[in-house]
């Protein structure tokens, strides 16, 4: 009985050693599927802040504007047409009665500065005066005419969508 007892000890220490040794804590196989889990979520959270699903992502609309009449002097008349492409909402705001309270979503840039009364002194769109009511939305077809004060070569005009900060439209007056 004696041997029989030092057998299973023997045996017992021999499995404990093994298990000691056995430093492999999770199988190859398991560990190439958590790296694929792992890869396929990264990927689907940078698509959806890309496509902006998460995040609160503001998208410029997709527009086609053409600014015309950019030149070098003074009273310089300019227009801007909306020739297609999506629709900036809220772009006005329409019950405004000042060159600075008509702009909402859009706004004319001066070198880098918002547009204001020092720098036009004219302001329609679709031939309605500033102090008139506005529709809100910029809709292909529409048109925004402004009289610049003053333009100097080298001078910058851009279309700003302002909730995404992105530029629509930059010329630059040569």
């Amino acid at each position: 009985m004696k041997k029989e007892a030092k057998e299973e000890q023997a045996k017992e220490q021999a499995r404990q050693k093994q298990l000691r040794a056995d430093e492999d804590a999770v199988s190859p196989v398991i560990g190439v599927i958590m790296m694929i889990a792992i890869v396929v979520i990264i990927a689907a959270v940078v698509a959806a802040f890309a496509y902006g699903i998460i995040g609160g992502v503001n998208k410029a609309p997709s527009t086609a504007l053409v600014v015309e009449g950019v030149k070098p002097g003074g009273n310089v008349n300019v227009t801007i047409y909306h020739h297609g492409g999506d629709t900036i909402v809220d772009a006005f705001n329409g019950s405004g009665t000042t060159y600075s309270q008509k702009w909402n979503n859009l706004e004319v840039r001066l070198n880098g500065a918002t547009v204001g009364s020092g720098d036009i002194n004219i302001l329609l769109m679709n031939n309605t005066a500033y102090t008139s009511t506005w529709k809100q939305n910029f809709e292909p077809g529409d048109q925004i005419k402004m009289r610049f004060t003053s333009l100097a070569v080298g001078d910058s005009i851009a279309v700003v969508h302002v909730p995404s900060d992105s530029i629509l439209q930059r010329v630059t007056v040569t």
